[in-house]
């Protein structure tokens, strides 16, 4: 599951890779009112490739999906959507019985979702620019059926929501995904956005080799500094090897009532070549995993990460681009070195992380800075390799 809550302005030695075994997911989806079959239901892992629809007996087999938690998620048209999350390496087979949608309701729903409004086009613009996004990628994405989308305004706060799956085609990384949002929201006055929902990602076949190097090279430069990226890092606990640099930041008041950050002292330091002047080295602060980790409950397996406050990490082999910078005018940190910084704060006392680099429960963590700025255009599926190949067209 994807969720966002953003302010514009996270192994031993015994765990060195993200697992890429693969199991089978089987079941059947049915009609919870008189247990009749229910064909052609969408049925797949939120937030990886993994998708696929039932049969005419509402039977599904998922292949090659990756080990680990991720939510299920099932579908059909007039019917209430169902969530749940599982363990895919569980031997087991499912069966989900599925809750008709009330008549009245949904009828009143398509009714206002064909209801012209004069301020539509204005809402579609803000919408695709926070939640699509803004970065160079953003420029080669498409939403595909804008129609479906419901919006409400309420003072400076944009709404959305939408009553089919978004389709959304992205150039940039070669995937077609399929975005079933729950909320969306956009306040102007902070600059808060917030959207949480369930994608699945169809790779795109490219038609030539170049358009197969195009996507991968994207991809990959996508992920690098992400934070995925940084998830399956810190599950390794290989933080600095990969690039990046952690330090514990507290919010303070000054005499006028102002709320300033403060960077507390760190254990160690990094050195890391200036972005901007490669001669120059960088000293970064480098806080100790125990004051981001929970030492006694953490396992080689099952990272469990509870801080106070907020974290500030860097990545420091890839600078900000000049669409990020541009939106910083009134940055709460400098950043001479152009380094990528993100701020994270805890939304719940403690959250695991999975090998694939996921934060459990995924509504656990809010980004603001770098991670905050990039949006649907700049997301990779959670089975994403960095060593995958793409195939072309024969």
């Amino acid at each position: 599951m994807v969720f966002r809550a953003i302010l514009i302005c996270f192994a031993t030695s015994l765990v060195t890779h993200f697992n890429w075994a693969q199991t089978t997911i089987q079941g059947r989806v049915q009609n919870g009112k008189n247990q009749e079959a229910l064909p052609f239901a969408n049925v797949f892992l939120s937030g990886t490739t993994k998708g696929t629809v039932t049969d005419e007996n509402g039977s599904f087999t998922l292949p090659d999906a990756p080990v680990g938690k991720f939510d299920l998620i099932v579908s059909y048209v007039g019917f209430t959507t169902l969530k749940t999350t599982i363990q895919t390496q569980d031997q087991k087979t499912y069966r989900f019985l599925l809750k008709p949608l009330d008549n009245q309701l949904d009828a009143v729903t398509v009714k206002a979702r064909r209801r012209g409004s004069p301020e539509r086009a204005k809402q579609l613009e803000l919408f695709t620019a926070f939640f699509i996004g803004r970065s160079q990628n953003a420029r080669l994405c498409r939403l595909l059926n804008p129609q479906a989308l419901l919006f409400n305004q309420v003072t400076d706060t944009l709404h959305a929501t939408a009553q089919e799956p978004l389709l959304i085609e992205n150039k940039a990384l070669g995937y077609r995904i399929k975005f079933q949002l729950d909320h969306f929201s956009y306040t102007e006055a902070s600059n808060l956005i917030a959207y949480q929902g369930d994608p699945v990602f169809e790779p795109l076949t490219p038609g030539d080799e170049q358009e197969a190097k195009r996507w991968q090279a994207n991809r990959r430069r996508a992920y690098l500094g992400s934070l995925m990226h940084f998830g399956r890092a810190l599950y390794r606990r290989q933080l600095a090897q990969e690039g990046f640099s952690v330090q514990q930041v507290v919010e303070r008041k000054n005499k006028r009532g102002e709320v300033t950050l403060v960077g507390l002292p760190a254990d160690t330091a990094v050195s890391v070549n200036s972005l901007t002047n490669p001669k120059r080295l960088v000293s970064l602060p480098m806080a100790a995993y125990r004051h981001f980790l929970d030492t006694v409950r953490s396992t080689a397996l099952q990272p469990v990460v509870t801080f106070t406050d907020l974290i500030q990490v860097i990545y420091t082999k890839e600078r900000e681009p000049y669409e990020y910078q541009r939106t910083q005018r009134s940055s709460p940190y400098t950043n001479s070195d152009a380094f990528q910084k993100t701020l994270i704060r805890m939304l719940e006392p403690s959250v695991t992380v999975e090998a694939s680099g996921q934060f459990w429960p995924p509504r656990s963590i809010r980004s603001q800075g770098y991670w905050a700025w990039e949006l649907m255009a700049d997301d990779l599926p959670v089975d994403y390799n960095p060593e995958e190949s793409i195939t072309t067209i024969k």
